[in-house]
């Protein structure tokens, strides 16, 4: 059965394309003023605000069949070598106190071990019960508090048959200098295949040694996160929305807070989109942000992030013209090249009392 599974990943994206096939304008701005984010490729994402830095888990090692790009290898390891040289390129990662970790997949949590250990042993990382127990089985992360976050942290879906709202909110997690906040919100992850997860499920005990095999990556309970940048006065000066999984909605929402604050910036997972109806159009129409970003969206078997490709069947193009159907002409939506960075927009002017 695994065998037939690899085989019909390879025929996806044995042959990778370049995004100009789909005539596709690529971001790839640097060195910009605060505030901007940098995209890291893949799933992740860093950002900094007020002396404190937050990162959403980084892939830099894809590794690949024989190194063949495009095609996805059975087996998986960090590449320290691969992970050292994108790290050169990574701004600011020193001041990082916070990892946000939004399922156990290898191309979401495979490298935080070693960027946790080498470059920001500080840093606290929040994630599922399954990620904390896939991180276990690394001994480089003894010193590290990973932080599992139970469903009563989590904004919970109402049950068929339950009255009240349709979510309540959850409870924040804040930094140490307090100007950046978090909230995991239950998510789900898209099917890769006609709807289905080739590799689902998660762990409820420990691991005892770093997994090698790409069937043993198990997402467990998938998150989406609100990041909120906060001023002086523990006021949000930005609310960020971050899927790091197409979801069947209204798994991944925002709930609705008693601040009123809309969300600025949208960052949504392009792989798989296709594989969940409604799907980014419903989560878009709730959170009316006022910028999107575009991340997930390139090859990440053995890929060069200077060279992104596309992967076939991953029709990004279409995917940017729903979003942009959606939210409207005036909303900026950024498709940004790995390790590029995004300015964010002004923040939003506070209405008169």
């Amino acid at each position: 059965m695994r065998l037939c599974l690899v085989i019909v990943l390879i025929v996806l994206v044995a042959c990778t394309k370049d995004p100009s096939v789909q005539d596709l304008r690529v971001s790839n701005e640097h060195n910009l003023t605060q505030p901007h984010i940098q995209f890291l490729g893949v799933g992740g994402w860093l950002l900094h605000w007020k002396g404190e830095g937050l990162m959403l888990a980084p892939s830099f090692s894809n590794p690949g069949l024989f190194g063949l790009r495009g095609v996805p290898s059975p087996l998986v390891l960090a590449n320290e070598r691969k992970i050292d040289k994108a790290m050169r390129e990574v701004r600011g990662f020193g001041d990082v106190q916070m990892m946000l970790v939004g399922h156990g997949h290898y191309d979401h949590l495979l490298d935080v071990p070693w960027i946790v250990e080498h470059y920001m042993p500080g840093a606290t990382i929040y994630g599922s019960e399954t990620v904390k127990h896939i991180l276990h089985g690394f001994d480089g992360l003894n010193e590290v508090q990973v932080v599992d976050v139970p469903p009563g942290k989590m904004a919970r879906l109402r049950k068929p048959g339950e009255s009240g709202p349709l979510m309540r909110e959850g409870e924040w997690i804040t930094s140490e200098g307090g100007h950046i906040r978090v909230m995991p919100i239950e998510s789900e992850h898209a099917g890769h295949v006609a709807g289905l997860n080739l590799i689902p499920g998660g762990y409820r005990q420990d691991l005892t040694k770093p997994e090698l095999s790409l069937w043993r990556w198990k997402p467990g309970q998938s998150l989406a996160w609100v990041i909120d940048l906060m001023d002086d006065k523990g006021e949000p000066v930005y609310r960020i929305h971050y899927q790091d999984s197409a979801a069947t909605p209204p798994f991944g929402f925002v709930p609705d807070f008693a601040d009123k604050k809309a969300i600025d910036v949208e960052i949504l997972c392009a792989s798989s989109w296709i594989q969940v109806p409604h799907y980014p159009q419903r989560v878009l129409e709730r959170h009316r942000p006022r910028m999107v970003l575009i991340g997930h969206w390139e090859n990440f078997f053995a890929n060069d992030p200077h060279e992104p490709r596309l992967l076939v069947g991953q029709d990004v193009r279409a995917f940017i013209q729903v979003v942009q159907t959606t939210v409207g002409r005036h909303v900026p939506v950024i498709l940004p090249a790995p390790l590029s960075e995004v300015a964010f927009p002004r923040p939003e002017k506070k209405p008169p009392l």
